[in-house]
């Protein structure tokens, strides 16, 4: 009976840090590759994210409220919206975003 209890709690620990590290936690880098070729770093620290575009230094961006998942803007038009391994990248140079997914390490 203890031995079954301790299981469920580690099944529930994992399931939630799991969950955490999907959307990005503080402390948490992810890589994106996009379907135009752009690739992302992203470090998320807290509820800001920093975003390096195609090896290029990062720019921070604040988290904004969303409905689903997690979104991240700044001042000069960027947003990534992350939601699982999947992201939606767009900048205001843009006229549509590009879908990302999120890969183990960088290409």
């Amino acid at each position: 009976m203890i031995a079954m209890k301790f299981g469920v709690l580690g099944a529930a620990a994992a399931l939630a840090l799991s969950a955490c590290a999907s959307v990005g936690g503080p402390g948490v880098s992810g890589y994106y590759q996009c379907d135009r070729g752009t690739r992302l770093k992203v470090d998320f620290v807290r509820d800001r994210a920093l975003v390096g575009v195609n090896g290029m230094r990062q720019v921070a961006m604040r988290q904004t409220p969303a409905a689903s998942g997690a979104i991240y803007e700044n001042d000069q038009g960027w947003r990534l919206h992350t939601k699982g391994d999947e992201a939606m990248w767009n900048t205001a140079a843009r006229s549509a975003p590009e879908t990302c997914r999120q890969v183990a390490v960088p290409r």
